[in-house]
């Protein structure tokens, strides 16, 4: 290889046209790990434990669960309104999104018509049960965000001490002063047709006997 061979510049890599939906993927996947990681801390600092034995009984424990417990402590904590209501938005929203990267992590996908499309068509039980879920972008990047939010707002609760930024002002504005941009929609499953209803559902005798 001659010397301007070696100077010559590297050759820009291709960007594919999935680049942007997996690095949004990307993105998201990390910013939910946060999320997650907040919400234990929090599960430790409300317990009242040592760090020790809190890690102990809360680390592994599913999400429902330990939702659960951190909102049964607060309210036995008797903690204030506001701040109850800030944690038990974060656990919903939180549980919302924990289901849409379910679909994304742990079925099969593919990118195809500028889409990110996952699949539990090779691992569901019964091909009636068959779904398909669609992400973009924007979904993906809604998600990021209030994962984001999330840890940021937990933060706040269990190191409430913490100096902020030096404009204070906005960043609480960032935490608190928007709403969730992630809106959940059930999943369609095409081939799973609704439950009939059963004979002793539909005649159902009258709670009194009718007068005559």
């Amino acid at each position: 290889m001659g010397l301007l061979d070696a100077l010559a510049p590297e050759p820009v890599p291709e960007i594919r046209p999935d680049t942007p939906h997996y690095e949004a993927v990307g993105r998201f996947v990390t910013s939910f790990a946060n999320a997650e990681a907040a919400i234990h801390m929090l599960a430790r600092h409300l317990s009242g434990l040592s760090d020790e034995k809190a890690r102990i009984i809360f680390g592994g424990m599913r999400l429902p669960d330990i939702s659960d417990v951190i909102r049964q402590i607060a309210r036995i904590d008797n903690i204030p309104a506001e701040i109850f209501e800030v944690i038990d938005g974060c656990l919903t929203q939180f549980g919302l999104i924990a289901k849409r990267r379910h679909s994304l992590v742990h079925r099969s996908s593919t990118f195809f018509d500028g889409k990110i499309i996952s699949t539990n068509v090779l691992t569901t039980k019964s091909l009636k049960a068959v779904e398909g879920e669609v992400f973009d972008i924007q979904e993906l990047s809604d998600m990021q965000i209030d994962c984001l939010h999330i840890y940021l707002r937990l933060c706040r609760v269990y190191l409430p001490k913490t100096k902020l930024p030096s404009s204070s002002t906005a960043h609480e504005k960032i935490i608190y002063g928007t709403s969730w941009r992630y809106k959940h929609v059930p999943p369609r499953t095409p081939n799973l047709k609704p439950r009939a209803k059963s004979a002793k559902s539909q005649h159902q005798p009258p709670s009194s006997p009718e007068k005559p």
